[in-house]
Protein backbone atom coordinates (compact mmCIF):
# COMPACT_ATOMS: atom_id res chain seq x y z
CA UNK A 1 0.00 0.00 0.00
CA UNK A 2 1.40 3.41 -0.83
CA UNK A 3 0.59 5.58 2.18
CA UNK A 4 2.08 2.57 4.16
CA UNK A 5 5.10 2.96 2.23
CA UNK A 6 4.94 6.96 2.80
CA UNK A 7 5.23 6.69 6.55
CA UNK A 8 7.66 4.16 7.44
CA UNK A 9 9.69 6.18 7.82
CA UNK A 10 7.85 8.25 11.26
CA UNK A 11 8.18 7.62 14.42
CA UNK A 12 4.55 8.78 15.15
CA UNK A 13 0.88 7.53 14.32
CA UNK A 14 -0.16 9.52 11.38
CA UNK A 15 -4.94 10.18 10.54
CA UNK A 16 -5.74 9.25 7.12
CA UNK A 17 -8.84 9.10 5.44
CA UNK A 18 -9.69 5.31 4.39
CA UNK A 19 -13.21 4.10 2.87
CA UNK A 20 -14.88 7.42 4.79
CA UNK A 21 -13.52 6.40 8.30
CA UNK A 22 -10.93 7.86 10.18
CA UNK A 23 -7.75 5.34 10.43
CA UNK A 24 -4.87 5.54 11.99
CA UNK A 25 -1.28 3.64 11.10
CA UNK A 26 1.29 2.86 14.17
CA UNK A 27 4.66 2.42 12.13
CA UNK A 28 6.42 0.64 14.35
CA UNK A 29 3.86 -2.09 14.94
CA UNK A 30 2.80 -1.64 10.68
CA UNK A 31 -1.11 -1.87 12.16
CA UNK A 32 -3.80 0.39 10.64
CA UNK A 33 -6.81 0.78 12.67
CA UNK A 34 -10.37 1.52 10.96
CA UNK A 35 -13.42 1.83 11.37
CA UNK A 36 -15.60 -0.82 10.67
CA UNK A 37 -19.37 -0.84 8.90
CA UNK A 38 -21.21 -4.28 8.18
CA UNK A 39 -24.85 -4.26 7.01
CA UNK A 40 -26.08 -8.16 6.17
CA UNK A 41 -28.91 -10.05 6.17
CA UNK A 42 -29.13 -13.75 7.43
CA UNK A 43 -31.43 -16.73 7.64
CA UNK A 44 -31.71 -19.13 10.12
CA UNK A 45 -31.23 -22.83 8.65
CA UNK A 46 -31.39 -25.22 11.69
CA UNK A 47 -32.65 -24.13 14.79
CA UNK A 48 -33.27 -27.18 17.40
CA UNK A 49 -31.71 -29.44 20.06
CA UNK A 50 -27.84 -30.65 19.44
CA UNK A 51 -24.93 -32.45 21.29
CA UNK A 52 -22.61 -29.46 21.88
CA UNK A 53 -25.39 -27.10 22.72
CA UNK A 54 -26.30 -29.81 25.37
CA UNK A 55 -29.34 -30.84 27.41
CA UNK A 56 -32.64 -29.48 26.04
CA UNK A 57 -34.28 -28.13 27.07
CA UNK A 58 -32.89 -25.40 27.83
CA UNK A 59 -30.27 -25.00 24.97
CA UNK A 60 -31.09 -25.24 21.17
CA UNK A 61 -28.64 -24.69 18.37
CA UNK A 62 -29.06 -21.91 15.78
CA UNK A 63 -27.14 -21.93 12.59
CA UNK A 64 -28.03 -18.46 10.74
CA UNK A 65 -26.21 -17.39 7.20
CA UNK A 66 -26.72 -14.73 5.18
CA UNK A 67 -25.17 -12.12 3.04
CA UNK A 68 -24.56 -7.95 2.84
CA UNK A 69 -21.68 -5.93 2.37
CA UNK A 70 -19.74 -3.67 4.48
CA UNK A 71 -16.36 -1.25 4.78
CA UNK A 72 -13.18 -3.80 3.95
CA UNK A 73 -15.46 -6.27 2.51
CA UNK A 74 -17.32 -5.95 -0.69
CA UNK A 75 -19.56 -8.56 -1.02
CA UNK A 76 -19.56 -10.74 2.48
CA UNK A 77 -21.05 -13.97 3.56
CA UNK A 78 -21.86 -14.49 7.36
CA UNK A 79 -21.62 -17.53 9.29
CA UNK A 80 -23.17 -18.08 13.11
CA UNK A 81 -23.37 -21.35 14.87
CA UNK A 82 -23.98 -20.88 18.35
CA UNK A 83 -26.18 -22.38 21.54
CA UNK A 84 -29.07 -20.60 23.30
CA UNK A 85 -30.39 -20.78 26.45
CA UNK A 86 -34.34 -20.93 25.30
CA UNK A 87 -35.42 -20.17 29.16
CA UNK A 88 -33.72 -16.28 29.14
CA UNK A 89 -32.78 -15.77 25.57
CA UNK A 90 -29.02 -16.00 26.23
CA UNK A 91 -26.40 -16.38 23.99
CA UNK A 92 -23.91 -18.58 22.93
CA UNK A 93 -23.75 -20.34 26.05
CA UNK A 94 -20.05 -22.36 25.43
CA UNK A 95 -20.58 -22.86 21.96
CA UNK A 96 -20.02 -20.28 18.74
CA UNK A 97 -18.57 -20.65 15.52
CA UNK A 98 -19.13 -17.03 14.05
CA UNK A 99 -17.09 -15.54 10.83
CA UNK A 100 -17.21 -13.07 7.87
CA UNK A 101 -15.91 -14.28 4.70
CA UNK A 102 -15.17 -11.63 2.07
CA UNK A 103 -15.27 -12.29 -1.82
CA UNK A 104 -11.42 -13.34 -1.76
CA UNK A 105 -12.61 -16.12 0.67
CA UNK A 106 -10.37 -14.30 3.56
CA UNK A 107 -12.65 -15.10 7.21
CA UNK A 108 -13.19 -12.62 9.67
CA UNK A 109 -13.79 -14.25 13.26
CA UNK A 110 -15.94 -13.04 15.46
CA UNK A 111 -17.16 -13.64 19.08
CA UNK A 112 -20.49 -12.04 19.86
CA UNK A 113 -22.63 -12.74 23.39
CA UNK A 114 -25.84 -11.02 24.64
CA UNK A 115 -29.68 -11.61 24.74
CA UNK A 116 -32.86 -11.47 22.55
CA UNK A 117 -35.29 -9.15 23.76
CA UNK A 118 -39.60 -9.39 22.21
CA UNK A 119 -40.61 -6.52 20.32
CA UNK A 120 -38.31 -3.80 18.63
CA UNK A 121 -36.42 -0.44 19.33
CA UNK A 122 -37.37 3.13 18.05
CA UNK A 123 -36.04 3.38 14.86
CA UNK A 124 -36.67 -0.47 13.69
CA UNK A 125 -39.45 -1.38 11.15
CA UNK A 126 -42.54 -2.03 12.04
CA UNK A 127 -42.08 -5.80 11.38
CA UNK A 128 -39.10 -6.18 13.71
CA UNK A 129 -39.97 -9.29 15.74
CA UNK A 130 -36.81 -9.24 18.57
CA UNK A 131 -34.06 -7.72 18.56
CA UNK A 132 -30.28 -7.91 19.60
CA UNK A 133 -28.09 -4.96 20.26
CA UNK A 134 -24.70 -6.57 21.85
CA UNK A 135 -21.05 -5.84 22.02
CA UNK A 136 -18.52 -8.06 19.70
CA UNK A 137 -14.81 -8.84 19.37
CA UNK A 138 -13.24 -10.04 16.43
CA UNK A 139 -10.71 -12.66 17.46
CA UNK A 140 -8.54 -13.22 14.09
CA UNK A 141 -8.77 -14.46 10.57
CA UNK A 142 -7.24 -15.54 7.95
CA UNK A 143 -5.77 -14.02 4.70
CA UNK A 144 -5.90 -10.34 4.94
CA UNK A 145 -7.77 -10.84 8.05
CA UNK A 146 -4.88 -12.73 9.64
CA UNK A 147 -3.97 -11.38 13.06
CA UNK A 148 -6.80 -8.78 13.05
CA UNK A 149 -8.54 -7.70 16.16
CA UNK A 150 -11.38 -5.06 16.93
CA UNK A 151 -14.49 -4.40 18.66
CA UNK A 152 -17.93 -2.80 18.10
CA UNK A 153 -21.68 -3.03 18.84
CA UNK A 154 -24.62 -5.07 16.88
CA UNK A 155 -27.97 -3.73 16.18
CA UNK A 156 -30.03 -6.40 14.61
CA UNK A 157 -33.48 -7.82 14.92
CA UNK A 158 -35.39 -11.08 13.18
CA UNK A 159 -38.04 -10.43 10.72
CA UNK A 160 -40.42 -12.11 8.48
CA UNK A 161 -41.62 -11.45 5.43
CA UNK A 162 -45.15 -13.14 4.66
CA UNK A 163 -44.60 -13.44 1.43
CA UNK A 164 -41.43 -15.74 1.90
CA UNK A 165 -42.98 -18.72 3.17
CA UNK A 166 -41.42 -22.49 4.33
CA UNK A 167 -43.00 -25.39 2.43
CA UNK A 168 -45.94 -26.05 5.57
CA UNK A 169 -46.48 -21.91 4.68
CA UNK A 170 -45.06 -20.65 7.84
CA UNK A 171 -43.14 -17.59 7.32
CA UNK A 172 -39.54 -17.83 7.24
CA UNK A 173 -37.77 -15.71 9.90
CA UNK A 174 -34.96 -13.78 8.69
CA UNK A 175 -32.11 -11.45 10.76
CA UNK A 176 -30.87 -7.93 9.53
CA UNK A 177 -27.91 -6.83 10.72
CA UNK A 178 -25.48 -3.72 11.20
CA UNK A 179 -21.98 -3.71 13.01
CA UNK A 180 -19.81 -1.06 13.81
CA UNK A 181 -16.91 -0.74 15.53
CA UNK A 182 -13.24 -0.46 15.05
CA UNK A 183 -11.11 -2.89 13.20
CA UNK A 184 -7.06 -3.19 13.52
CA UNK A 185 -5.49 -4.86 10.73
CA UNK A 186 -1.69 -5.81 10.60
CA UNK A 187 -0.25 -4.80 7.37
Amino acid sequence: MVVVGLVTGCDRSDDLEFDNATSSINDLEKNITMGFNLVFTGEYLFQGPAAQCGDYPPFIRILNVGEGNGTHFGKVISYFDFCVDVTDSSYPNAFEEAYFEDENGDKLYVYVEGFVYPGRLPGMPSFALSYFKDPFVITGGTGRFEGATGSGETNDYNFFDKKDLDIDGDPIVHTQHHWTGTITLKK
